[in-house]
């Protein structure tokens, strides 16, 4: 048997210049439309992570006000609790000089009779 030979057949085909040209503008439309797609991406992203920056900063916020109530009320418990305190040393330290006082009187005043 006979083997069979398939030459191909190359044609040349002359390219037409509307042809290229669309092909250029439709991949320049293309690269226009992926590159507005990336920065369109690109923006929600960047806006994403200002309004979740923004989000924290708010509750840092917020926290740091808390905190700065709890700590003038402990301060002013503290100043409380301080007054009474020496309010109360006070009043028997003044019972005390009394007292010294009346038991000096009778001392005194056993003493002379």
């Amino acid at each position: 048997m006979k083997a069979n030979k398939i030459e191909p057949k190359l044609e040349s085909t002359k390219s037409d210049p509307k042809s290229v040209l669309h092909l250029a503008l439709d991949v320049a439309d293309r690269g226009q439309h992926t590159a507005v797609a990336v920065l369109q991406d690109a923006r929600i992203e960047l806006r994403s992570a200002i309004d979740s920056g923004l989000e924290l900063a708010e509750k840092l916020a917020a926290g740091g006000l808390r905190f700065a109530r709890k700590l003038v009320q402990k301060l002013d418990d503290a100043g409380n609790d301080a007054l009474v305190g020496a309010e109360k040393a006070l009043t028997t330290a003044v019972q005390t000089a009394r007292e010294s006082q009346s038991a000096g009187e009778l001392t005194a005043g056993q003493a002379a009779a």
